[in-house]
């Protein structure tokens, strides 16, 4: 097993790319958003598009590209993909992505993988779906990235945004982010796009799907597990914290879960905004 190296603590180090990605997948492992994000797309926004194939898809933010994955497959059932555009710096996502890709045999002609962060890179193109997937904490500027990928959209494209409520993680990042990490850059919620997208005058529906994590893994001090998903929770090293502020963290946690079989769940509903272009 990986050790963690060490690090003296005034705050809690940033995660590296890596650690980011490891993270990340320990993360998905807990969480049901997944699923409630593909049924949604399956049964309630794909069956009301009308495109017109081929289809110019772009993904800001792909990640591991296990959604994207997943996403591909559905259109596909219905349409055909001309091309598929993913944006994101971390290099070690990209390469688990490219892998996944080719693993698919999915009938997608063009995989484009920009290793960049949007929108400082230039698409130059069009697109008929557009969506930010749980990106935006990690984008400075949120408003720009936001504007910049409305006007990549076909006139008559639509972009999805996926992205944390109020409750959940949120809850955990507002009352310990800036104290561990000494900044709260990643804290960004729902109600923040909802802003946003309101001061840009664009038509957009809102709503929200259920969700929850299983931290059983967390709150029964899995060294392992548990520190990945402390460490997600915190956007960074917090598994390098003192013992008494960790233990303060997980127990704020606790009394905000739920317990079924022995195993202890965390409410973690998924903000989902259908927007397009025109006002």
């Amino acid at each position: 097993m990986e050790q963690l190296p060490s690090y003296p603590v005034t705050f809690a180090p940033p995660l590296s790319e890596r650690e980011y990605a490891e993270c990340f997948d320990a993360f998905k492992k807990i969480s049901s958003e997944w699923q409630s994000m593909q049924k949604w797309l399956s049964e309630d926004f794909l069956p009301n598009c009308t495109w017109s194939p081929p289809l110019d898809i772009l993904s800001i933010g792909s990640g591991d590209g296990e959604f994207d994955i997943a996403l591909m497959k559905l259109i596909l059932k219905r349409w055909r993909i001309g091309s598929y555009t993913a944006v994101d710096p971390n290099p070690h996502h990209n390469q688990v992505f490219e892998s996944r890709f080719h693993e698919s045999n999915l009938k997608v002609p063009k995989l484009e993988i920009v290793p960049e962060a949007f929108p400082n890179t230039h698409i130059g193109e069009k697109f008929d779906l557009i969506h930010m997937t749980q990106c935006l904490y990690y984008i400075p500027d949120r408003v720009n990235a936001i504007q910049a990928a409305l006007e990549s959209l076909n006139d008559n494209g639509l972009m999805l945004i996926f992205h944390q409520t109020p409750q959940g993680i949120n809850e955990i990042q507002r009352q310990f982010l800036k104290r561990v990490k000494g900044d709260e850059n990643e804290m960004y919620s729902s109600n923040d796009i909802y802003g946003v997208l309101k001061s840009l005058h664009v038509k957009f529906d809102f709503e929200t799907l259920d969700g929850q994590l299983d931290v059983s893994n967390l709150l029964t001090q899995d060294s392992y597990r548990g520190a990945r998903l402390l460490n997600f929770f915190l956007e960074c090293r917090a598994d390098l914290l003192p013992n008494d502020v960790k233990e303060e963290v997980i127990e704020f946690i606790k009394i905000r879960t739920f317990s079924e079989n022995n195993r202890w769940y965390l409410f973690h509903p998924v903000g989902v905004f259908r927007v397009s272009r025109s006002s």
